[in-house]
């Protein structure tokens, strides 16, 4: 008789963490403090890219109840990660983990539906953060995700309701995404670290897929 397969996130009783950061020290540190103060809370599953992590959420079915999430992925930089994640799965809290220290970038986090933004940096004060938000959301005291951006009444949400029966792949709906935001080629590899001639393939996808020519007719097939 064969063995029985064993589920990688099945691990008991206890909630599970995601930590999607492509610096191993990192996740490496995530971990540590969860086996240091939250070992019987967390159990810690870890990805390298955007990819990697959408498919353990996939996966776990549920099962993982807060995300912490790097800014600058290998396949997503800036808020793409973040507007994914809280599109795809919004029950799951997402907590912003970022090497700036930018005011302005914690406000468009949380507005975009971070619950929480913290600093990558070792000193005390980014420590008892780090502690402070896995203690909330261990407990149940942090607040609920918030939803991002006026998801119903964002600019093409239509699109990408329409983009989901397309078959157009993760990395083309999140091109449509920026498109929809008025970004060229340009902005749109600055914003998901894709090449320019990635960017344009997946462009000339999102049209054939639409059957449009250019943004234009794009835009005036959704207006706002």
């Amino acid at each position: 008789m064969s063995a029985p397969v064993t589920d990688p996130l099945d691990q008991g009783g206890v909630q599970r963490l995601l930590v999607i950061d492509d610096h191993a020290l990192v996740r490496m540190g995530v971990r540590t403090l969860v086996m240091q103060q939250f070992t019987d809370v967390y159990a810690v599953e870890e990805a390298g890219t955007l990819e990697q992590g959408l498919a353990l959420l996939a996966q776990a079915q549920g099962r993982i109840v807060l995300v912490l999430l790097d800014l600058q992925l290998p396949d997503a930089k800036g808020f793409a990660g973040l507007r994914i994640l809280r599109r795809d799965h919004p029950g799951v809290p997402v907590v912003v983990l970022s090497g700036a220290q930018d005011l302005r970038i914690r406000e468009e986090a949380l507005r975009l539906g971070a619950s929480a933004y913290i600093s990558k940096s070792a000193d005390a004060g980014a420590m008892d953060a780090w502690v402070e938000v896995l203690r909330q959301h261990a407990d149940g005291t942090s607040p609920p995700p918030a939803p991002s951006a006026a998801p119903g009444a964002a600019p093409g949400a239509a699109a990408l309701r329409t983009a989901q029966g397309l078959g157009l792949s993760p990395r083309q709906v999140q091109v449509l995404e920026l498109l929809l935001a008025g970004m060229d080629n340009q902005a749109i590899a600055t914003e998901t670290g894709l090449t320019i001639g990635t960017v344009k393939n997946c462009v000339s996808s999102v049209f054939l897929g639409f059957n449009v020519r250019s943004r234009a007719e794009l835009l005036g097939m959704f207006p706002n």
